[in-house]
């Protein structure tokens, strides 16, 4: 029973882990395009836009840390997280706020649970769209698609649902992980130590 959960645990783990990588590879994308905007002289406005998607790729890249930590059994996660719960008490709870563009089109800043959340709605999102591709195909092309693959994309459906309903800790206690590994990353940069990010192709 406990190896049964311990496996599903890490199954988990492992798609909020891909969940993270995507929306990485989403934003540096996002963020590309802002930054060739800037150099050839188009709009002012678009700093704002650099410094927040600077800003969520920052603490993308500490929650992928964290998660991967989990993930390889790293000793120091089960100390992060005795921090953070010590911490979260001393924290506001603050309203979930959603990002909205407003007269000058520039994007607000959103907390870091809202963001991560955010990362694991969107692989929910993916994985419905391709399990109806595949759906549609099994019918429209009998052979193509075989009854394993639409049964294992029905699982991986059901995980990232249950992924981001369920298995996202307190928004204090993500925002304190990720501020707390953020100013981590910072310092071993400033050190010239490796960094532990996600592999996100340049755009």
């Amino acid at each position: 029973m406990t190896s049964s959960r311990s496996s599903s645990d890490t199954s988990l783990n492992g798609l909020a882990l891909e969940a993270v990588e995507h929306r990485l590879q989403a934003l540096s994308e996002y963020l590309a395009v802002y930054r060739a905007g800037l150099a050839s002289g188009v709009g002012g406005w678009q700093w704002r836009q650099v410094r927040v998607l600077r800003s969520d790729i920052a603490r993308l890249q500490a929650w992928w840390w964290y998660l991967s930590g989990r993930q390889r059994g790293a000793s120091w996660v089960p100390w992060l997280d005795r921090l953070a719960a010590l911490l979260v008490p001393m924290l506001p709870l603050r309203k979930v706020k959603t990002r909205r563009r407003h007269a000058a089109r520039t994007m607000r800043r959103i907390g870091s649970h809202s963001l991560v959340q955010r990362a694991y709605l969107n692989l929910e999102e993916d994985l419905q769209g391709q399990l109806l591709t595949r759906r549609l195909t099994a019918k429209q092309f009998p052979g193509r698609v075989t009854e394993a693959q639409i049964n294992h994309s029905e699982s991986r459906l059901a995980q990232a649902v249950l992924l981001s309903r369920e298995c996202l800790p307190e928004s204090r206690h993500v925002a304190i992980c990720c501020e707390l590994l953020r100013a981590v990353m910072v310092i071993r940069q400033r050190l010239g130590l490796p960094l532990p990010m996600a592999r996100v192709m340049e755009p």
